[in-house]
């Protein structure tokens, strides 16, 4: 499976938006090897908690972040845990044009790939 993908639209401006930002790229750094809640990131990168679950859902909404599972303790408290749709970024720019590819996380690929091809087509129809 190919896991290098060109980002182009929308997709490549929330990117590079999201690696410009301090607290948006300690939260994608600490996601790429495994998954991790809210509190594990806020803890390991020392961003404020309150930022980072604000972050966290925008990166979601963004695309370069996805929710790789639910996890429901015993108190019945739920908490998503958080994984970087890319393992490598690669942004590079003449100033005239900026082309980006990425390297996409082989173990949340197949999300993140649903999530783009049903925003590709009107209602996921092709």
């Amino acid at each position: 499976m190919d896991t290098r993908v060109r980002l182009t639209g929308l997709l490549a401006k929330k990117t590079v938006n999201a690696l410009s930002d301090e607290f948006s790229k300690r939260i994608l750094l600490s996601t790429v090897e495994r998954g991790k809640t809210v509190q594990e990131i806020s803890l390991e990168q020392a961003v404020p908690l309150s930022t980072c679950y604000r972050r966290a859902r925008e990166l979601v909404d963004d695309g370069v972040l996805v929710i790789e599972t639910l996890v429901v303790t015993a108190e019945g408290k739920r908490h998503a845990v958080y994984r970087s749709s890319f393992r490598t970024i690669d942004v590079v720019s003449d100033f005239s044009e900026t082309t980006i590819t990425a390297e996409l996380n082989e173990e949340v690929a197949e999300k993140f790939r649903s999530k783009w091809f049903c925003l590709s087509y009107p209602n996921g129809v092709r």
